[in-house]
């Protein structure tokens, strides 16, 4: 079994393996060059190790509707597939909270740490409370069409979750 700083160096050499397969320079000055930056080590960049933080436990989904922060029908959405309420992080707690209270707030973490259900649950609790209220409810600004898609699937999970839960 290989090491991954073995299996990065393999790679790279199979990619300049590759590459220089389709070197076919004519002029000796021009080669000599290429080839010295080729050799060099500076097109390839190193591994790059990081490390994701451990985020802060900020308790479940169902004490927020407990606490009354959120209302009951969150208890419908965000569950797991073993019909636990969904842990969340405490940045994700604070976040949800300032959102109901009608405050403003910024989240910046890294991906895949919840962002988005500071948001979307901001905007879940206010149509539940305000069913019937006309007008727009919430617009939503994406920088990438990926993420939009994401997103969009992340919100018919909910809906679905939702309608399965009351039936």
């Amino acid at each position: 079994m290989k090491n991954i700083f073995d299996l990065h160096k393999d790679i790279v050499g199979d990619y300049k393996l590759y590459i220089n397969s389709f070197i076919n320079i004519a002029d000796e000055k021009i080669l000599a060059t290429v080839r010295k930056d080729f050799d060099s080590g500076n097109l390839y960049p190193e591994p790059l190790v990081q490390f994701n933080p451990s985020f802060e436990s900020g308790g479940s989904v169902e004490d927020l509707v407990n606490d009354g922060v959120l209302v009951k029908e969150f208890n419908n959405i965000f569950y797991d597939g073993e019909n636990n309420s969904w842990s969340i992080y405490k940045h994700q707690t604070e976040a949800i909270v300032k959102g109901n209270e009608g405050k403003g707030f910024v989240v910046t973490s890294g991906t895949g740490s919840g962002k988005s259900l500071t948001y979307i649950s901001t905007i879940f609790n206010h149509l539940f409370k305000n069913p019937n209220k006309p007008g727009i409810k919430a617009i939503i600004v994406y920088p990438l069409n990926a993420l939009i898609n994401s997103q969009e699937a992340a919100l018919s999970g909910f809906e679905e979750n939702c309608i399965n839960r009351a039936n």
